[in-house]
C-alpha cells in the first residue's frame, strides 16, 4: 500500500527475492554481459555513435514496430458478449452513491477483442497513485527484458577493493555476507587498504520528484542509489529494561554506518518519537518519548540517510568478520577500466523483483528500476529526469495519448502525476495481445488472496483478479484483468477515485466502491458463460 505522509501506517514490505546467483570469477575472466533486450542500433559507415537521444528513439522505435507486427500476427478473437446495459446500470447505482465526494473514472474492456463493456470518464486524467506502477514496470519489461538482472560487482586495483553497485533494488545483507566471504577466499586483505564504493551508475540525486527529504524519515521515502541494501531501511527496535529501569534501542541491520541517539525514556504511555537523518557520512537513529514499563518491543522502520556509505560500510564489516581483520575504510569513487574482477552476486530476474514490489507496492523498488531503464537506455548515470522522458517515449510508442499521461516519478508518490482508466486498460491489452506468455506486465500483477496490498480484498473471486492498488491520502486505485476459471485473462479493467473530501471518502471507503464494482463485472461475466454452456438463465443481481 503506498501512504501519503498524513497517513498513520507502515506499508506491507516485501522479503528478499528467493533466487539469486553468487558468481566467483577465476583471474582474466569476465561475467556474460547483461544488456536491455532491445539493444540493437545502426551505425552508419563510417560515422560516429548514435547520441544518446538517437539511441532511445531508436530503441523505441524498434519496440513499436515489435509491437505492431505481434499484433498482426494474431488470430482474430472471440468477442465477448454479455448483458452488458444490465450490467452498466448495476454500475451506474454504485457509482451514484459517490456523488459529488469524489471524481471517479472507471473504464472496463474484453482483453482479447477491445469491445469496451464499460466507459465512465475513461478518458479523463486523474491521480493513479501507485497505478503508476504499472506504466513504469511495463516500460522496464520491454526495454529491459523480463529476464534482465542486476549486478553487484567486487574489483581489485591494487591495493583498493571496489563494491560496484549497478542499481539493484533487492539487495539483501545475507547477499552482502555471500559476497564478503566469496571475496575473502579470493584475495589477501592484508594487502587491501581501503574500500571504494561506486554508485555512478545513477545521478547523485537520491530523492525522486514528489518525495520529501524532511520529516522522521518515512521507510516510502527511501531514498534511492545505485548501491543500496535491503531497501534502503533500517529497523528500530525500542524494549523496556527494567535493571537499570531504561529503553534499550536496538536496530536491525546493526553497523558502525548507523548512530543511535537514545533519549527514550520510561514512562505512563507509549510516546516514542523515531526519525532518522544522515550527518557526517551516518545514519543518525534518533529515538525520543517515553514507552511504558511493560510494554511489548515497539519496532518502526526508518530509511537510511547515506544509502551508498552504509552499504560499503556494511560490507567492510562483514569482510572483516569473514577474514578476523579490521574493517576497511570506506569512500566513494568510481572504478577504473583496469580493475579486476573478483566477484559478482547476480539478482533474481526483473520480471521476479517486479513481482515482488507490485504486489507490496514498494516504491523504493519501482524508482531503481526506472533509474536503472534511464541508465541502460542513455548510457548516464540514471536519473529521474531521463526516466520521465523514457516512460513519455514508452507510453508514445504504444499508441498512448500523450496528453493523457504526466509523469512525476515511477512509483505513484505524487501530486502531479495523471494517467486514465482507457490508458491503463490500453497498458494491459497490450501486454496481454504482444508480450510472450509467463513474461508480461500481467504476470506481476498481484493476486487477490494472496500475500500483498490484495491479501485480504476480492476472496470470493476465488483468486481471478489480478490487480494493482494504488493509494494516497485522497487517491485510490485498482487495474487489472478478471480471468477465466483457467487463468486465461478474459477482461481488463482500471478504477480511479481522487476523492473532494478525504474525511468523507476515505480509503476504507474508496476500496469497498472498487471491490463491489470488479464483483459486479465478475458476476456478470459468469452470468453469461453459465448462460452460453446453457447451465443457468439470466439472473436478476
Amino acid at each position: 500500500m503506498l501512504c501519503a505522509t498524513v497517513l498513520a501506517c507502515t506499508p506491507a514490505w516485501p522479503p528478499a527475492p528467493e533466487r539469486a546467483e553468487l558468481l566467483v570469477l577465476e583471474p582474466g575472466e569476465q561475467p556474460e554481459p547483461r544488456l536491455p533486450r532491445l539493444s540493437l542500433w545502426v551505425i552508419p559507415h563510417g560515422g560516429s555513435p548514435p547520441t544518446a537521444a538517437e539511441l532511445l528513439e531508436q530503441r523505441l522505435a524498434a519496440l513499436s514496430a515489435e509491437i505492431d507486427e505481434r499484433r498482426r500476427n494474431r488470430t482474430a478473437p472471440v468477442l465477448t458478449e454479455f448483458d452488458v446495459e444490465g450490467l452498466a446500470t448495476e454500475l451506474e447505482v454504485i457509482l451514484s452513491e459517490v456523488g459529488d465526494a469524489a471524481q471517479m473514472s472507471v473504464h472496463v474492456r474484453d482483453i482479447e477483442s477491445g469491445h469496451v463493456v464499460f466507459d465512465y470518464f475513461g478518458d479523463t486524467p486523474l491521480n493513479p497513485a501507485s497505478n503508476q506502477k504499472l506504466l513504469t514496470s511495463s516500460a522496464a519489461i520491454d526495454l529491459l527484458g523480463p529476464d534482465y538482472t542486476f549486478a553487484t560487482r567486487v574489483l581489485r586495483q591494487d591495493r583498493t577493493l571496489v563494491l560496484v553497485g549497478e542499481g539493484d533494488p533487492s539487495l539483501q545483507v545475507e547477499d552482502l555476507r555471500a559476497l564478503a566471504g566469496a571475496v575473502a577466499r579470493e584475495i589477501d586483505t592484508a594487502a587491501i587498504d581501503e574500500l571504494l564504493v561506486d554508485d555512478s551508475a545513477f545521478s547523485r540525486e537520491r530523492f525522486g520528484p514528489g518525495y520529501s527529504q524532511d520529516g522522521p524519515g518515512l521507510s516510502y521515502e527511501a531514498p534511492s542509489s545505485a548501491l543500496s541494501v535491503g531497501y534502503n531501511v533500517v529497523d528500530v527496535i525500542a524494549v523496556p529494561r527494567t535493571k537499570p529501569t531504561r529503553v534499550e534501542i536496538t536496530t536491525a541491520p546493526a553497523s558502525a554506518g548507523i548512530v543511535v541517539r537514545n533519549r527514550a525514556r520510561i514512562g505512563s504511555k507509549r510516546a516514542l518519537d523515531v526519525r532518522t537523518f544522515a550527518e557526517k557520512g551516518k545514519t543518525i537513529v534518533e529515538v525520543k518519548g517515553t514507552l511504558r514499563r511493560r510494554s511489548a518491543p515497539f519496532v518502526v522502520r526508518r530509511r537510511l540517510a547515506t544509502p551508498s556509505i552504509f552499504c560499503g560500510t556494511l560490507f567492510a564489516e562483514l569482510l572483516a568478520a569473514a577474514t578476523t581483520s579490521q574493517p576497511l575504510p570506506v569512500r566513494r569513487g568510481v572504478v577504473r577500466d583496469d580493475a579486476e574482477e573478483i566477484a559478482v552476486h547476480e539478482s533474481a530476474t526483473l520480471l521476479e523483483i517486479l513481482d515482488l514490489g507490485m504486489s507490496y507496492s514498494n516504491n523504493f523498488i519501482a524508482e531503481q528500476v526506472l533509474r536503472t531503464v534511464a541508465w541502460r537506455m542513455t548510457g548516464e548515470p540514471g536519473d529521474w529526469p531521463a526516466g520521465q522522458d523514457i516512460l513519455r517515449g514508452y507510453w508514445s510508442a504504444l499508441g498512448g495519448d500523450a496528453e493523457a499521461l504526466t509523469v512525476e516519478n515511477a512509483a505513484g508518490l505524487s501530486r502531479e502525476g495523471r494517467l486514465t482508466t482507457m490508458g491503463i486498460v490500453d497498458l494491459l491489452a497490450v501486454a496481454h495481445r504482444t508480450a510472450p506468455t509467463g513474461a508480461s506486465l500481467l504476470d506481476v500483477l498481484p493476486v487477490a488472496g494472496e500475500p500483498g496490498t490484495l491479501r485480504s480484498r476480492l476472496r470470493l473471486s476465488g483468486k481471478r483478479v489480478w490487480a494493482k492498488t494504488g493509494t494516497l491520502r485522497d487517491v485510490s486505485g485498482l487495474s487489472g484483468v478478471i480471468t477465466r476459471e483457467d487463468g486465461t485473462p478474459q477482461l481488463a479493467f482500471s478504477i480511479l477515485t481522487n476523492a473532494r473530501d478525504a474525511d468523507e471518502m476515505d480509503a476504507p471507503i474508496r476500496r469497498e466502491i472498487e471491490d463491489r464494482i470488479v464483483m459486479a463485472v465478475l458476476y456478470a461475466l459468469d452470468d453469461y458463460e453459465a448462460q452460453r454452456a446453457g447451465l443457468a438463465t439470466p439472473t436478476q443481481r
